[in-house]
C-alpha cells in the first residue's frame, strides 16, 4: 500500500424509516432531508429487494472501480458475463408489459449482448425512436421482441439517454484481474462510490500522488467506459466532507448546479468522465 501524503474519502447516504420522533427531528434539522417513501423505492418493490438491488450495484461497482483504475494504469483486465439481467421497468417505458423484472437480455437486434457496456454500446449507435429487436431469456426459454428506443429522463449527455427504459445489471459479471486488489466496505450500498474507489485503486497503482497532499472526497457513478453520471444526497455528502475537513468535493457535472448551493467552505470540482477527474486532481 502506497503512503499517499493525501487521502480520498468516498461518501455516503443513508435512508432511514422516519418514525413520529425522527419526523419532528428531521423536519428542524437542515441537514436531513424527508422524502416520500415511493420517491425513493424504485418501482413500487419492497424495500428487502431494494437492499438486494443495492448490494448487487455496489459490488458491480467495485468491480467497474478496477476495471476502470486499471485499465488507465495500463493493465487489460477481462470481463464477462451472460447478458443483461433486468431487476425493474419504468413506467412510462416501451417495455412494459414486453419484458418482466427477471428476464436476460442477451442480444439488441443480430448483436449479443454480454455485458451492460456491451448493451450501452450498442445502443448508443442508435437514435432514439428507432426500433430494435430485443432477444432475451425467460424462465430457460429464448424470446424475441421489438421495442422503440427511448429518451431516459434525468440526464443531460445525450449518449446517456437512450434506452428501453429499464433497470438492470450484467448477469454474473466476472472480471479477471492481472493483481489482487481488496475493498472493504462492508456497510455502503449503491453504485455512487465509484468515482472515488476508482481514485484510490488508481493512485495506489501509480508512482504519482493524485491526491496532491489534499484531502480529497466526491461521489459519482461510475461506468465501465470512465462515464461519470449523477448522484442523489448531494446536499448531505457535501456536509459530511466538510465535517471531515475535506479540502475538495468531486461532483458528477449533473450535481454541479446542486452541490454549489453548499460549496461555502469546501471547493468543489465537476467532472464529466475518470479522465477530467485525473486532469483536474492532477491540476490541483
Amino acid at each position: 500500500e502506497k503512503d499517499a501524503k493525501g487521502q480520498f474519502l468516498l461518501t455516503s447516504t443513508a435512508i432511514i424509516k422516519a418514525n413520529l420522533l425522527l419526523y419532528i427531528y428531521g423536519f428542524f434539522d437542515p441537514n436531513i432531508d424527508l422524502k416520500n417513501r415511493d420517491d425513493e423505492i424504485l418501482l413500487n418493490m419492497d424495500q428487502k429487494d431494494y437492499i438486494n438491488i443495492m448490494e448487487k450495484l455496489m459490488q458491480e461497482s467495485q468491480m467497474i472501480s478496477k476495471v476502470v483504475a486499471l485499465r488507465k494504469a495500463g493493465y487489460s483486465p477481462e470481463i464477462s458475463g451472460r447478458g443483461i439481467l433486468i431487476n425493474g421497468i419504468l413506467d412510462n417505458s416501451p417495455a412494459k408489459n414486453k419484458l418482466l423484472p427477471g428476464d436476460v437480455i442477451i442480444k439488441i437486434d443480430e448483436q449479443p449482448v454480454y455485458t451492460l457496456e456491451d448493451f450501452s454500446e450498442i445502443v448508443r449507435s442508435y437514435n432514439s425512436s428507432q426500433i430494435v429487436r430485443i432477444t432475451f431469456l425467460r424462465d430457460n426459454s429464448t424470446y424475441s421482441t421489438s421495442i422503440p428506443l427511448i429518451e431516459l429522463p434525468n440526464t443531460d449527455d445525450k449518449t446517456e439517454r437512450i434506452g428501453i427504459g429499464v433497470y438492470a445489471d450484467t448477469k454474473d459479471l466476472q472480471c479477471r484481474f492481472p493483481l489482487k486488489i481488496e475493498i472493504n466496505l462492508e456497510k455502503i450500498k449503491g453504485p455512487s462510490a465509484g468515482l472515488m474507489i476508482a481514485l484510490e485503486v488508481l493512485n495506489q497503482l501509480t508512482e504519482n500522488d493524485l491526491s496532491s497532499s489534499l484531502l480529497i472526497a466526491g461521489t459519482g457513478n461510475l461506468s465501465i467506459d470512465g462515464r461519470i453520471t449523477e448522484v442523489d444526497g448531494i446536499k448531505q455528502k457535501i456536509i459530511s466532507a466538510k465535517k471531515h475537513k475535506a479540502d475538495v468535493f468531486l461532483v458528477p457535472q449533473k450535481n454541479y448546479p446542486e452541490a454549489l448551493k453548499f460549496s461555502h467552505g469546501i471547493r468543489i470540482i465537476p467532472v464529466d468522465d475518470f479522465d477530467d477527474a485525473i486532469m483536474k486532481l492532477i491540476k490541483l
